[in-house]
């Protein structure tokens, strides 16, 4: 499984709004919340997140490598911000990917339509889960979420799925 799990995934991390169009207000009450967040984790106060202190944040520890852009073994908020902005942005391009697959526009893709992404192809008979031949976007959260740990972060187009 790649980049389209963390993709979906991470959609619902609390930081991951900050990256989508919102009001200049939303947007401050975003950044605010993520200052708390980011205060709370940084318990030492040196301005990067350890290991030791993302413990409480599952997403963050999983994908500590790959967000850790300069490798000094800790995360600053403008690491965090741009490995969710790139998250969001992956999401965007998945979600642009299944609605092109989905070629008469019921919003659920046949097994037909899923070729045009090979990897949830490859995946089809796991992802739907109540074997009606469909997949909906909730069974392919849900086979992400069961899968989540096995998917580091990616930096890559959400083209490519599982």
């Amino acid at each position: 499984m790649n980049k389209w799990i963390w993709s979906i995934l991470l959609v619902a991390a609390p930081c991951i709004t900050m990256a989508a169009d919102q009001t200049a207000s939303s947007k401050k009450e975003q950044e605010a919340k993520f200052d708390r967040l980011f205060h709370e984790l940084d318990t030492d106060k040196s301005g990067k997140l350890s290991r030791a202190e993302v413990e409480k944040a599952p997403v963050l520890l999983q994908n500590f490598d790959q967000i850790d852009a300069n490798h000094d073994g800790g995360l600053t908020k403008n690491e965090i911000k741009k490995a969710f902005a790139a998250a969001a942005k992956r999401q965007r391009e998945f979600s642009q990917n299944l609605a092109k697959a989905d070629k008469d526009k019921n919003g659920k893709l046949s097994r037909e339509e899923a070729k045009a992404l090979p990897n949830i192809s490859a995946h089809f008979d796991e992802i739907d889960s109540n074997h009606d031949g469909e997949l909906v976007m909730k069974e392919i959260a849900d086979y992400v979420r069961a899968n989540a740990n096995k998917a580091p972060l990616q930096k890559s187009s959400a083209a490519a799925a599982p």
